[in-house]
């Protein structure tokens, strides 16, 4: 019997990129689509691609995953988002690497990043996105912090090696785009810096952010890639620090409502009878 591939893709109204996605997984057993929150046509496509649905809120990332890994029932997990895309070079390498025989728990697969059609292979961080990531493993080999952002992967067992094929990642149509895409995730990492009530003080979020464009354009080669290089570079400095201030805002915001009275009652005041 041969080796059972489940592949893995968690949504949250995401429908105009999932058909595509799905259509590259088409050489897996099995495909599980975790829909979160889905008020679009996810479902609907996924159903239609015959995935396995599982349907549901799921406001952290462990929950998402956790309800997908339990759905899939194959041997290995190709865990892949719906902005990626698996060409049929990659679709090969992985099947013939599995075929052949693992020596190890999980596979570290390279993830080429893009805005528009234009591949921007350097500098990426993992505030805005990453250059590779452990995508292939066994059941149980990868497990996620309770959080909404930057949720602390912890990856167990021993490796066996990387991939030579790469994911595509969209990591938006143009500058605009990514400039969204930012603002989306620094808002889910201020929520969960606000849940831990002490986001902590600006000083250390803002050496963060120096380290982070330090890493982006520097370490990351991010220099190469020109003007757009910069501006990764920049967002990945900028990441820690607007994070910590939306934190510090939605902190605020949760403090004022809890000091609202409760109930039905209100006092009026400067009335006579």
């Amino acid at each position: 019997m041969g080796v059972r591939l489940s592949a893995l893709v968690c949504v949250q109204n995401q429908d105009a990129r999932l058909a595509e996605c799905l259509r590259g997984l088409s050489f897996c057993d099995e495909i599980v689509v975790v829909a979160d929150r889905c008020t679009d046509r996810s479902l609907e496509i996924a159903r239609r691609a015959g995935a396995v649905t599982v349907a549901g809120i799921f406001p952290l990332e462990n929950q998402r995953k956790q309800a997908g890994l339990a759905a899939c029932t194959g041997d290995w997990i190709l865990e892949i988002e719906a902005d990626e895309r698996v060409d049929s070079a990659l679709a090969w390498e992985v099947r013939a690497t599995l075929k052949m025989g693992a020596h190890g728990d999980h596979f570290e697969i390279p993830v080429h990043n893009y805005l528009g059609e234009s591949a921007i292979r350097q500098g990426w961080t993992g505030g805005l996105g990453e250059m590779s990531a452990v995508r292939l493993y066994r059941p149980g080999v990868k497990h996620w912090q309770a959080r909404r952002r930057d949720s602390g992967q912890v990856v167990g067992g021993r490796s066996a090696g990387a991939l030579k094929g790469a994911i595509r990642r969209t990591a938006g149509r143009d500058v605009s785009d990514l400039v969204e895409t930012f603002n989306r995730l620094t808002a889910l990492r201020g929520e969960d810096l606000a849940d831990a009530r002490h986001p902590g003080a600006l000083a250390p979020a803002v050496v963060g952010g120096v380290g982070a464009f330090c890493r982006s354009y520097l370490m990351r080669s991010g220099w190469r890639e020109g003007g757009v290089g910069l501006f990764v570079a920049l967002l990945s400095g900028l990441y820690p620090v607007v994070s910590h201030l939306k934190a510090r805002e939605t902190l605020s915001v949760r403090q004022r409502a809890a000091a609202q009275p409760q109930g039905g009652y209100r006092e009026v005041v400067g009335l006579k009878a």
